[in-house]
Parts: C-alpha cells; structure tokens; sequence
C-alpha cells in the first residue's frame, strides 16, 4: 500500500459491519495466527460474502479471504506527520490503484531505456552544447553551476566531493572527474 500509506503512518479504523464493506474501500484485518494488522483494499466481495483484498503496489489479489473473524474495519483516514487525511475509497479508490499500478508497470519498462540513454555518449555530445557554467566561489569553496535556458540543472562542489543533477540532465551533463 505504499503511496497510498507511508511508513509511520496512522490509520483511523471504523469497526462497520463487513456487510457494509465495497468494492474499493480499504479494510484492516489480521491473518489468524499472526498479530501484525493489514491495510488492503477490496478487489472483489464473493459469493459467501468474505473480502478479496490486493495491495495498491501488489500484482495480484492475496490468497487469502477475509472472514468476519479477521476482518476488523473500514480504514477511513490516515494520520500523518499529525495531520488526519481522508483515504479514497470506492470506485474512485479503485480506479486510482489501477492508475497508480499502471504507473508502476510503465516505469518498469521506461527505467532500462533511461538508462540505456545515460550510457549513451552521443547523446551528451549532442546536447552538451546547450549546457553553460558558471563558477562562483563561496565560503565552503568552489561551487559549480550548471544552466540549460538560464535555469540550474547541476551543482558540482569539488570540495566536498558532491555533485548533483536533475532529470532528464543527467542524460547528458556527468559527474566531473
């Protein structure tokens, strides 16, 4: 469920009826012999009634179903950094854990090819001409700007060894050295 919870996140749970429980929602329960409890949303309600459950960031459905025994309520809010936010629940829940799991499998296969490019030499020699610099000296050192249309894309600081660059940049523009 990461994205949709964070670590050190707070759920605010209500105890409703699992009758009550549709399509979408997010719903806490513990597996029998097992303490930990589980945040899920509910991918489908069977015939007996019981909850099949899938996290936002799992491929598929759990195997196991959720019975009144294990089920413990309806996740409503998320407490985080002391702010209550409401969860997305519902139909428009689900359809934001499928957009959010497209994403996912998108960047599956966008990832080697950004890479691939980062690998690729022409490409900076190509590029590397919109690319000025400009040194300033400050009371750490040197420090070293990198601009593309007057913005800053790369920082390179000799002294402390740190060089940092945004994306797409770093296509092009490589660590000093």
């Amino acid at each position: 469920m990461l994205f949709t919870f964070r670590e050190h996140d707070l759920l605010v749970v209500e105890s409703l009826p699992i009758n009550e429980i549709r399509t979408g929602d997010i719903v806490a329960f513990c597996l029998k012999g097992n303490l930990a409890v589980i945040g899920h949303r509910v991918r489908k309600i069977n015939s007996t009634g019981n909850l099949i459950t899938q996290g936002d960031n799992c491929e598929s459905c759990d195997t196991h179903e959720i019975d009144r025994g294990s089920y413990l309520g309806k996740v409503l809010n998320v407490i985080r950094e002391g702010k209550e936010h409401p969860v997305i629940g519902g139909r428009v829940g689900l359809i934001w854990a499928r957009l959010h799991s497209s994403v996912l499998n998108f960047l599956k296969i966008v990832r080697p090819v950004y890479r691939a490019l980062r690998a690729w030499v022409l490409l900076a020699r190509f590029t590397i001409p919109f690319v000025s610099q400009i040194a300033l000296i400050t009371p750490e050192g040197l420090h070293i700007k990198y601009l593309f249309l007057g913005r800053s894309v790369a920082t390179w600081q000799p002294a402390q060894g740190r060089f940092t660059c945004r994306k797409p940049f770093d296509l092009f523009i490589k660590p000093p050295g």
